[in-house]
């Protein structure tokens, strides 16, 4: 497989391209107008009329605000586009750019009946209309390079373009119309995938040699400006100017950075060589290119695009400072802390390390059962009490029964209360059957709560269960996700997500019945669970439940790890069942409003840290998650600090943010692609039929005010080959003095008179 992204603008929304995407990107017609606009300003270039320098930059900007991209070369694991994560798809590119002869002409000279024989999928001409690209299969055992190498020779170019080996190196779409030859079953056949793999190319920053001259051979300059990173400040630019540029255009583009790198980099040539990628430029021509650059008259004032990259830099640098936090583009769950709260500790203890995060997130629901009376109050001031469902996914055979023995000694007091409370309940049951009339009859005991209940239950049972508890928590173990569906709402199919959503909200549920001896109650539900399952059957249980809060509710963990011995458990016996039992006393015991500052400090933090980030990665799927994730991970800090004797640790606080992060990884991990798919799907649903742009402007207006409007609607890209067209057809025109447009008087006359 390999990616596909609307934009390159978007490098955190690379999806896998299926045929469906790819061929709707080539049948765009934003792509389409956008190469005809491109094609239209070479034209001038040719004519005499545009520059070449102008045309490169105009290119590079409509290529970035309108093109969708494609990495033919890999997968990312993570949705991320950088080689961290890169998953190789055995493809290849290969380009041939500003070709003395026709891009058709050379391939039917050079390529033409060749395709079989070196393995091509896909041939088109460039988005400059002035070279061609070629996807095609790597050889057996070769690297991109040598691949890349390889197809040179097969055609006999002697100037290939030689860098073109970075796993994250993205092509943009071209309209169907350039498309030179397509093998869409070829392109798309499944190939053997290598792991995730770094690598390091020549074009990166990090990589390029810095050839100062010899006086200056000793110099050192600041790695930052303003706190950014000069390699952060690098990649924006190259963002903003349209990515990094194919062969022959790279000299350009090597220019244009260096001219606007000098506004922070104090305008020095030795400073911009350092900072500055080659691009697989000869060092003599790039030393001589950043020169020039410093030679040329500079403006005292800072352009408008330096700002707008020290910006975007700032905001990648943030977002990637967030994520490293996060520990959302790990190949692996976040790492539990090194120092653990103290009920955690004893809790985790006898099961090996890789069990332990499964452990601790998991036990929550049996000690949130303990209490009674008790609720928190959150930021929002919401009331809410410990409710918790956990779901733990995993593989088959991993170990997900490790979660029991520390749930047994957690419940071990309310199981021995409930076998007490179920042997006088089947006594009375017993005495009422055997009555002579009705008159005998005995009434229901009252205060015989049973909380430990089975999940094969009527709603009628589970009503009167939850009445019969007074307000203590039912709480129920199961040992598969789709037990669920033993416990029917109201008998209407098999989706309980109703009565999930209203345990987790401590919600009012019950039943109305006539008949004298049926269920008549309604109760707050209160139901904890626990529950377990493979990852596909946890996605197809939840597939009806993505948009409607049921799995912002759930706490999820999971258990990873690469070995495959037999796991080796310590001992449970009767003093580690006490020691349990000691810790949670203190939660039967505390009753009403319970309070902590600095819980509360710590759940404004994260609420304010997880907005900016969802901010800044443009997530809405994070986002919506967040909100309960974020709760949940706040009631989990209330309970430990109840167990702890209320007394707030910093090991509690690290353990809470851990336990968010480690949630949000398993939803993300579990649930987050197809959760955007769903949102992206229910968007589209509501968006009313495309308006007249025209008319929701003023009568002169910028570029911006249409991009806004444009966005209003729910259309992404720029709208300045929008505006070419509006021109072309009379309907505004451009006053180069003022930068805006005004409607023209036929356009007013013509829109009057159908308004009117």
């Amino acid at each position: 497989m390999f990616s596909i992204s609307d934009s390159i603008k978007t490098p955190a929304r690379m999806q896998p391209c299926t045929p469906e995407r790819l061929n709707a990107a080539l049948d765009s017609q934003q792509v389409y107008d956008t190469c005809q606009e491109i094609a239209r300003r070479l034209a001038e270039v040719k004519e005499g009329t545009r520059t070449r320098e102008a045309f490169e930059a105009e290119k590079s900007q409509l290529k970035a605000d309108n093109l969708p991209v494609v990495c033919f070369h890999a997968l990312f694991s993570d949705g991320y586009r950088h080689n961290q994560s890169a998953v190789p798809s055995g493809l290849s590119i290969y380009d041939v750019d500003h070709l003395e002869e026709a891009p058709r002409a050379y391939y039917f000279n050079k390529v033409a009946g060749r395709e079989a024989e070196l393995g091509i999928n896909l041939a088109h001409v460039t988005p400059s209309s002035e070279g061609i690209r070629l996807v095609f299969e790597v050889p057996q055992g070769m690297t991109l390079a040598e691949a890349q190498r390889w197809m040179a020779q097969q055609l006999g170019d002697d100037t290939y373009d030689g860098t073109v080996k970075d796993l994250a190196r993205c092509s943009f779409v071209v309209c169907r119309d350039y498309v030179l030859y397509y093998d869409e079953e070829e392109l798309f056949k499944e190939r053997e995938a290598s792991e995730p793999m770094t690598i390091r190319t020549n074009d990166s920053p990090f990589c390029a040699p810095v050839l100062p001259s010899a006086d200056d051979a000793d110099a050192a300059f600041e790695e930052t400006f303003d706190g950014i990173p000069y390699p952060q400040i690098v990649r924006a630019l190259e963002e903003l100017l349209g990515g990094v540029p194919a062969q022959g255009a790279r000299n350009n583009f090597i220019f244009s950075m260096a001219c606007y790198l000098r506004y922070v980099c104090d305008d020095n040539p030795q400073w911009i060589a350092q900072v500055l990628p080659r691009y697989g430029e000869e060092e003599q021509k790039f030393q001589s290119t950043v020169r020039s650059a410093c030679n040329r008259p500079q403006t005292k004032t800072v352009p408008d695009l330096v700002k707008r990259v020290l910006s975007l830099a700032r905001q990648q640098q943030q977002l990637g400072e967030m994520l490293q936090a996060s520990g959302l583009q790990a190949s692996e769950p976040p790492t539990m802390p090194e120092r653990l709260p103290k009920f955690v500790r004893l809790i985790t203890k006898n099961v090996p390390e890789h069990l332990r995060p499964a452990v601790a997130m998991g036990v929550f629901p049996a000690l949130g059962a303990h209490c009674k009376d008790v609720w928190f109050r959150y930021i929002d001031n919401a009331r809410v009490e410990p409710s918790f469902m956990n779901v733990l996914v995993a593989e088959m055979s991993s170990g997900k029964s490790c979660v029991n023995e520390p749930i047994n000694a957690i419940m071990a007091d309310i199981k021995e209360r409930d076998t007490k409370n179920r042997r006088l309940m089947q006594e009375y049951k017993e005495q009422y059957d055997t009555c002579p009339s009705d008159q005998q009859k005995p009434e229901r005991p009252k205060g015989l709560a049973v909380q430990w209940v089975k999940a094969d239950m009527t709603p009628a049972a589970f009503v009167q269960l939850m009445a019969d508890a007074e307000g203590r928590f039912l709480y129920t173990r199961m040992d598969e996700i789709g037990m669920l569906n033993q416990l029917r709402t109201n008998g209407k199919g098999n989706n309980v997500t109703e009565i999930l959503r209203l345990a987790y909200d401590c919600g009012d549920y019950g039943q109305e019945r006539v008949g004298t001896k049926s269920v008549s109650e309604c109760v707050e539900v209160r139901w904890n669970w626990n529950a377990s399952t493979t990852p596909g059957k946890c996605r197809k249980f939840f597939a009806d439940a993505m948009l409607d809060g049921t799995l912002s509710r759930i706490t999820f963990c999971t258990i990873r790890t690469d070995d495959d011995r037999m796991p080796v458990y310590g001992i449970y016996n009767e003093k580690f069942q006490q020691e349990v039992q000691e810790q949670v006393k203190n939660l039967s015991e505390a009753k009403g409003y319970i309070e902590s500052k600095k819980a509360h400090a710590l759940a404004a933090a994260m609420v304010e840290e997880n907005r900016q980030y969802a901010a800044l990665a443009d997530d809405d799927t994070y986002r919506e998650l967040s909100y309960r994730a974020t709760l949940s991970a706040f009631k989990r800090g209330m309970v430990l600090y109840l167990l702890g004797g209320q007394k707030w640790t910093r090991e509690i606080e690290d353990f809470v943010r851990w336990s968010f992060h480690y949630d949000m990884w398993c939803k993300m991990w579990i649930f987050g692609e197809k959760m955007r798919r769903a949102m992206d799907l229910d968007k589209a649903a509501v968006l009313p039929g495309r308006r007249n742009l025209m008319e929701l402007l003023q009568d002169t207006f910028t570029l911006d005010d249409l991009n806004t409007v444009r966005r209003a609607q729910g259309m992404t890209g720029d709208g300045r080959a929008l505006l070419c067209k509006w021109m072309q057809r009379g309907y505004c025109t451009y006053s180069s003095a003022t930068q805006k447009y005004t409607k023209s008087p036929q356009f007013v006359e013509t829109h009057q008179q159908k308004a009117a």
